[in-house]
């Protein structure tokens, strides 16, 4: 698989360099570069992505990737621009050794995934293209509307349900952006100051994948210095097995009748909700509306602070509703639904080229975990095949509440501390130190259910090296 990949993109790239040069075609010059990441968990906890109950501990874990890319490029009649990035990834699995601190070649091996960061093109639409009424980007691409270096950048990149928050993956630094796959149309407006963009991505990394989910973004700049912005997406809007977004299992079932899950009831003594009828029988389903809003103070144009000398002086925002409608149980409260961040870019006079510290919360009593959205494709906000009142404290009381407590303990708030500084052209150095959202992936590429950093103490760090002409 992985030859057949490097064979199609060294293909490519080949039959790119062969064109003739003409009028019509120009061709910019072949981008290639590398990075080398270094870093360690300082703290934390680490979980085979297979498996819940393979916790391991991640205290001084050391992380590292290298990864590689060449990136051809060139656009057509001024109109159609054609980008294709292909790279590769040095990787390790983690967690290294299983909860018995038994290592295996499988968990020690570095291994290597060759992959396509771009393939995309994009069309201007209007009499000059150097200033187009429209831009249609199309393929695989990244799309990023704000200012955020790890946090935020929900709509596109969080579920709806459940709402599962990310951030990092296959890169662990400079990865706040999502990687879409499908269409999106851009128009500004008013000068640039108002762009409307229109999106129709596929969904490729939460299940259901292959849905079609629209969506739409409008930013406006009424100031110099502030920017607003807004956007909807509707999540699995259009979907080519309608069957799959309210899948009929007793794990996905609810009572219309108490509004309380099924599985699980008999067990708690809820005679009520076990033996609900079955035409009293609710599901959950994937499919909803998600909104954002933000907005941005450019504080360095406010007080007429040089960027290029001092850096930026940025404040910004973002906050969503990972699901409009409300659910039985799991999503009853909006207010569990909704994270919140801000972030702030500070200048630090020629020291650095960019400073930023972030802060997120997010209050919800169930974990942030893919468990059984990606185990057993099910819209539900606990790990596979777990209890559904395990976290509901109002089934102990006394010595018992005490024992459980720590299943509802959560860890609400995020930060992120980022930095970046050009040595020289063509060399750059990132460091970032984080509790988010990042999840480390095992021997068979599955992502972890859970972040390594799930509790108020856990953290990491990573260094990046980054080269390139």
């Amino acid at each position: 698989m992985k030859k057949n990949v490097l064979s199609f993109a060294a293909a490519l790239c080949a039959g790119w360099m062969a064109l003739p040069a003409n009028a019509d075609l120009v061709r910019n010059p072949t981008a290639v570069g590398g990075s080398f990441d270094f870093g360690q968990i300082v703290k934390g906890t680490l979980y085979d992505g297979s498996d819940i109950g393979s916790a391991t501990k991640g205290d001084d874990q050391q992380i590292t990737r290298t990864g590689v890319y060449l990136t051809e490029s060139g656009t057509y009649n001024e109109r159609l621009t054609i980008q294709l990035t292909v790279g590769g990834l040095f990787w390790f699995a983690l967690p290294e050794r299983d909860k018995n601190g038994v290592a295996s070649f499988q968990t020690t091996r570095i291994y290597f995934g060759p992959g396509v960061g771009q393939a995309q093109g994009t069309y201007m639409f209007g009499s000059d293209p150097k200033n187009p009424v429209a831009r249609l980007q199309f393929g695989l691409f990244g799309h990023k509307y704000s200012e955020s270096v790890n946090l935020g950048e929900y709509l596109y990149r969080s579920g709806t349900y459940p709402g599962v928050l990310t951030s990092g993956g296959w890169s662990y630094i400079n990865a706040a952006s999502y990687l879409a796959q499908g269409a999106r149309l851009t128009i500004p407006m008013l000068g640039g100051n108002l762009t409307h963009d229109i999106t129709m991505y596929m969904e490729r990394d939460l299940e259901p994948t292959n849905d079609i989910s629209p969506g739409y973004v409008v930013s406006y700049k009424p100031l110099p210095f502030l920017e607003l912005g807004a956007g909807i997406v509707w999540a699995h809007g259009i979907s080519f097995n309608s069957d799959r977004l309210a899948p009929k299992k007793d794990a996905n079932a609810y009572s219309k009748i108490t509004n309380r899950p099924i599985k699980g009831a008999d067990a708690r003594g809820d005679t009520a909700t076990a033996n609900t009828p079955q035409n009293q029988i609710g599901y959950y389903t994937f499919k909803g509306f998600k909104t954002m809003g933000r907005l941005s103070l450019d504080l360095g144009a406010l007080l007429g602070v040089d960027p290029a000398h001092s850096g930026d002086f940025k404040l910004y925002s973002e906050i969503a509703l990972l699901g409009i409608e409300d659910q039985p149980y799991y999503y009853e409260k909006k207010s569990e639904r909704m994270p919140v961040m801000g972030g702030i870019s500070v200048p630090t006079f020629g020291l650095l080229d960019q400073l930023s510290f972030e802060l997120e919360y997010h209050k919800s009593k169930f974990p942030n975990t893919n468990g059984s959205l990606l185990q057993g494709q099910l819209p539900i906000p606990i790990n596979y095949g777990e209890d559904p009142y395990v976290y509901d404290e109002s089934n102990y009381t006394g010595a018992a509440k005490d024992s459980v407590e720590k299943l509802w303990e959560k860890d609400d708030v995020k930060w992120t501390v980022y930095a970046r500084r050009r040595i020289v052209n063509g060399l750059s150095v990132f460091v970032q130190a984080a509790d988010d959202h990042l999840r480390h992936f095992n021997f068979a590429a599955t992502p972890s259910t859970l972040p390594a950093t799930s509790r108020p103490s856990d953290w990491y760090y990573v260094v990046r090296l980054e080269f390139g002409i």
